[in-house]
């Protein structure tokens, strides 16, 4: 009962989520029993409303900000030893994001 319960769980938990919504499961379980109560919830989420004008305008802003940050920091990028590529930055605390 129990290999056949785990296997009915990984399969439900290795399946591709499904657009739309999310399910849960809740089982009670006893010592002596067995499962005695499972249940499965099902819960919508609905698509987001997509706006294009906000969407063009939170671009514009995100590219300001990139601009705004590579004029203040002027990172350098480099490979080293290994071929990884690192970048070295004009001001402290680049890395983390400051742009003043």
């Amino acid at each position: 009962m129990n290999k056949l319960l785990m296997t009915a769980v990984l399969v439900v938990c290795t399946s591709p989520a499904l657009a739309g919504g999310y399910e849960t499961w809740n089982c009670k379980y006893s010592h002596y029993y067995g499962y005695s109560n499972c249940k499965s919830t099902w819960t919508e989420v609905p698509d987001a409303i997509r706006d294009p004008e906000q969407e063009r305008q939170d671009a514009i802003a995100r590219q300001k900000e990139e601009t705004k940050w590579k004029e203040f920091c002027k990172p350098i990028f480099r490979a080293d030893e290994y071929g990884v590529r690192r970048a070295s930055y004009a001001k402290a605390g680049c890395e983390f994001g400051r742009t003043e």
